[in-house]
Formats: structure tokens, sequence, C-alpha cells
């Protein structure tokens, strides 16, 4: 086994912890769980299940396959990307169609890690990618849990120069809410030539901010292999991400006005 894959086999053995100790809360008794998992084709002991919840020990490689299994896109566990989300974002009526608060869903780094991870694992998101960058500010918490997961840097755009004597890029986006201007800018040095980026945002509603990032990527010298967002506002976005030339992912949709 290669280091990297070395390091996804710890990945996945911590996040079947994590996900136990989610699930584990559905449930009045471990053997309750237990038999859960029985019935599902996986053998545990009671004293071993304790363990992983409480986190005192890993499941082997061969176990932790079988779990993971079993948990990743469980709806009947709540183990679902959009489900979790949707548990833990607010939407209500605005005068842009509807408006979104996830300020719970960053705030809860089980949850958070768990839809990343159930992204990777159901292969929405890359692995062969050397940097993730995001813009500030609640992208950042989403790029980081992401950059952790994958063992590499994450960086971000700032809407205010920073400053120093590196030099930074530049790119305009146009407010999805108004018809302001603001510019992202991005030092330059933070990704090298031919790296290969992942963007990645918390929510998309106009797909504006995002195709400047993906232009900063460029500029920079960078790849820019796939666009992530955990919450797509509607389909006008949709549009922008045909000029990229780079897929888009919304982990989850939400449309654009409440019925």
């Amino acid at each position: 086994m290669s280091s990297v894959d070395s390091y996804f086999d710890a990945k996945e053995k911590l996040m079947v912890l994590n996900l136990l100790r989610m699930v584990f809360k559905r449930f009045t008794t471990l053997e309750d769980l237990k038999t859960y998992l029985d019935n599902k084709g996986v053998e545990i002991s009671i004293a071993n299940l304790s363990r992983y919840i409480n986190g005192k020990a890993l499941p082997k490689s061969k176990l932790k396959d079988k779990l993971l299994k079993v948990l990743v896109g469980n709806r009947e566990l709540g183990l679902d990307i959009n489900l979790l989300t949707h548990k833990h974002i607010e939407i209500w009526p605005s005068e842009y169609g509807i408006a979104v608060n996830n300020g719970h869903l960053l705030n809860d780094s089980k949850a958070l890690n768990a839809i990343l991870f159930m992204a990777i694992y159901k292969q929405f998101i890359p692995t062969d990618v050397d940097k993730v960058i995001t813009a500030e500010v609640d992208g950042i918490v989403i790029a980081s849990t992401l950059a952790h997961l994958l063992n590499i840097d994450c960086v971000y755009a700032r809407k205010k120069k920073p400053t120093g004597s590196f030099r930074c890029l530049s790119e305009d986006i146009q407010s999805a809410t108004s018809s302001r201007i603001e510019t992202l800018y991005f030092p330059e040095k933070y990704i090298r030539k031919n790296e290969r980026v992942i963007i990645i945002d918390d929510i998309i509603r106009s797909g504006s901010t995002q195709k400047a990032l993906v232009n900063l990527v460029r500029k920079a010298g960078g790849i820019p292999v796939k666009v992530i967002i955990l919450i797509g506002i509607g389909s006008h976005w949709e549009k922008i991400t045909k000029l990229s030339n780079i897929p888009f992912k919304a982990l989850t949709v939400v449309p654009r006005s409440e019925s």
C-alpha cells in the first residue's frame, strides 16, 4: 500500500468513527445498532462497536470497507448528502426568491466532514488535485475541511487587496443580488504553474463568484479541475458552468423560489 493509499485508508477509518457516532443517536442501545448492522451483513461485536463510537480503536480495513458501504448514502440513517445538508440549513422566502442560512452546517464539523467525505467517496470530488481554492468568507471553512480530507493546501481569494509586496491577480464579479461590482484578489504565488486546482464554495446563485475563481486559477497558471458547491440555488448558475468549460457539481440543489 502506497503512502497516499495509507493516508486515505486512515482517513476512511476515522470517518467510520464519525459516521457511527452520528447514527448511534438514532438507536436506543448499542445492541440495537449491532442488530441493524448484522441485518446489513456487517458482523461486529458490542465491545468493538463501543470502542469505535468512543474513539478508542479503529476498525481494520476490511471491516471499514463493509461499514462504509452500509453507512455512506444511507437515507434510512440520515447519511445522505441532501438529507444531511437540509437538516443543517434554513430556507425562507426573500425578495431574491429564497434565502439560505447555512451557519448551522458551517459550525457543525461532524456534519460538514461527513458531507464532504461522502462526496469524495461517491467520486463527486476528485482526489488527484494539488490545491483547493475558495473566496472569503464562508467558503474558507468548507475549503479547509476539504483540504484536510484530501491532504492538500487550501488557498482563498479576498475581497480586499492584501498588503505586501507579492503580485496580486484580480477578477471583478457582479453581486448576485444587486448591480454592485466587487473584486476578488489573489496572490499569484499561491498557485504554481500546472497545479491542478479544485474550486469550492458554500452557495451558488448566479455563478459569478465561481467563474471569477476559475479565471483566477487560470491567470495564476493553474488548471481548474472542477467546481464543487455545497448548495445550488435554482438553475440560473448552470449558464455560467457551460461558459467555463469545466465540470460544476452542486451537492444539493434547492428551488429558486419556495412554492
